[in-house]
């Protein structure tokens, strides 16, 4: 009897988490032998100088009545600054 040459592959195995295990080739590639000390994940956790950068600026809050919160605010986006620039440029020619 001629062969079709299909492969009869084997059920895949799976942990109680779900993830599959005794996995040896992907996509009928060799899978590279990770030991434990090599390994680092792909993406995520610190990185030096990941993160905002300082700035030399406090945060604060404030409560205002909302007439006077939108009237701040108009006035920032007329002279095309933020909020926090208007203010404090006013504040300090006080």
């Amino acid at each position: 009897m001629k062969t079709t040459g299909k492969r009869i592959h084997a059920k895949p195995a799976f942990d109680a988490d779900g993830y599959q295990t005794g996995m040896n080739t992907l996509n009928n590639e060799a899978l590279p032998a990770l030991d434990g000390a090599s390994w680092r994940p792909l993406h995520g956790g610190a990185r030096p100088g990941a993160g905002r950068k300082p700035s030399k600026r406090e945060p604060i809050t404030l409560r205002l009545r909302p007439v006077v919160a939108r009237k701040l605010r108009a006035a920032a986006k007329r002279e095309k600054v933020s909020t926090s620039d208007f203010a404090e440029r006013w504040l300090v020619d006080v």
